[in-house]
């Protein structure tokens, strides 16, 4: 590890909306072993106040700054048509990486990804997903102790408005609306929880008539051992599974309840309007969010900044295991038992973009493989493009890349 042993330098090669979130939440969470070296942007505004906030050195060229010798760390922030070529560029450069989800676009894309890491002797981490919130861990944990029997089945249910957030249409087509940008979280919770491997997926997707593109999925996987796992994610603003969890978000705050609604009819709104002013104000609203941006690099708007009430909440997740059930609980998770219903508090953890520094820290300092790498990345992906591939086919998807950990 070149540098100082104690501190890593980052730099990051995007700074859209992923990266401005990552820089948000480090600067949030004061006392993290990292230093902000630099960061590639085609956009000069974005570099230049980089810079100025940083002092670190700004590239307009991804290939610049994985060439830096002051950089430990590339973190991958770039859209997912591009993770393939700057992955491989921070590799070939010496740099430990870590990619945004998707990891990439084709598995044969995410396979010359894990190549290149390996090739280069550096380490690889595949995030984010919600696999690092304390409350999954825990469940986790408790289904590998054991003393709530084998674990028997996972059903996953999460609705809400992803599909009319702020972003321009070719993203929402390039991902399959939420297939690959949500079906990660999905995945990696369902195979953190069961084991790591899948064996098989049969799938189908769900039309979104406002976006014309896919709305959500609805899945049926088996783990190892036949565990069945049912995958359902609507996001076309119809229903909010948050409804059912007391009104708590995803990153633990409270839910506004009129969310889904309001973006129903905002994009109702916009889809009825020529396409040249639906997408300009569509890339205004991305625009906002990117570092540089309107609402980008405010503190209350970073996850590690806020005092969250609830812990978060990726949708309606319960796992049955031979002697109990577990779902989560706004503080923790119940567990349903011969007993009926207790609480198991869950102590709040880093979570997000935090967690996975974090992670990568630790494997490079201790020499260790980080538990999310590029093998459980490409495993996670696989079973997001079967999802596809089974919907496309109407034929159930056998495995090949699953690893277990």
């Amino acid at each position: 590890m070149a540098g100082d042993a104690r501190r890593l330098r980052l730099g990051i090669i995007g700074l859209g909306q992923a990266g401005a979130m990552v820089l948000d939440d480090i600067k949030a969470a004061p006392g993290l072993p990292w230093t902000i070296a630099a960061a590639a942007d085609p956009r000069a505004h974005a570099r230049q106040r980089f810079h100025e906030e940083f002092g670190g050195a700004v590239f307009a060229d991804a290939a610049e700054l994985c060439r830096s010798p002051d950089i430990d760390v590339v973190y991958v922030a770039t859209p997912a048509e591009m993770h393939r070529e700057h992955a491989t560029l921070a590799a070939q450069g010496g740099k430990h990486v870590i990619v945004e989800k998707p990891m990439a676009l084709s598995l044969a894309d995410a396979v010359a990804i894990v190549e290149a890491a390996e090739r280069g002797g550096v380490r690889l981490l595949a995030g984010h997903t919600h696999s690092f919130d304390a409350p999954i861990r825990k469940i986790a944990e408790l289904v590998a102790g054991g003393e709530l029997g084998p674990l028997r089945a996972i059903n996953c249910w999460n609705f809400n408005e992803f599909n009319h957030r702020p972003r321009q249409m070719a993203e929402l087509v390039t991902t399959h609306g939420p297939v690959l940008n949500q079906g990660p979280h999905h995945v990696d919770i369902v195979r953190q929880i069961g084991g790591g491997t899948v064996r098989s997926v049969r799938a189908t997707t769900i039309p979104d008539a406002v976006t014309g593109v896919t709305g959500g999925y609805v899945c049926y996987l088996e783990l190892a051992e036949r565990v069945p796992v049912t995958l359902v994610y609507d996001g076309r603003s119809l229903f909010d599974t948050a409804e059912l969890f007391d009104w708590v978000g995803e990153g633990g705050d409270d839910r506004d309840r009129q969310s889904a609604p309001r973006r129903r009819r905002e994009f109702l709104d916009l889809m009825g309007r020529p396409p040249a002013e639906r997408d300009a104000v569509l890339a205004q609203g991305k625009e906002a969010g990117r570092y540089g941006g309107a609402t980008a690099g405010r503190l209350e708007n970073s996850w590690a900044a806020k005092q969250h009430p609830h812990q978060p909440f990726f949708g309606l997740i319960v796992v049955s295991c031979e002697d109990a059930t577990i779902r989560q609980s706004a503080g923790g998770l119940y567990v349903y038992d011969k007993d009926g219903r207790r609480e198991i508090a869950v102590a709040q953890s880093q979570g997000g973009r935090i967690a996975e520094l974090t992670e990568m820290y630790n494997a490079i300092v201790t020499g260790r493989a980080p538990f999310h790498d590029g093998a459980w990345g490409l495993a996670t992906l696989e079973v997001c493009f079967a999802i596809l591939e089974s919907a496309r086919t109407g034929t159930e998807i056998t495995m090949v890349h699953q690893t277990t950990h």
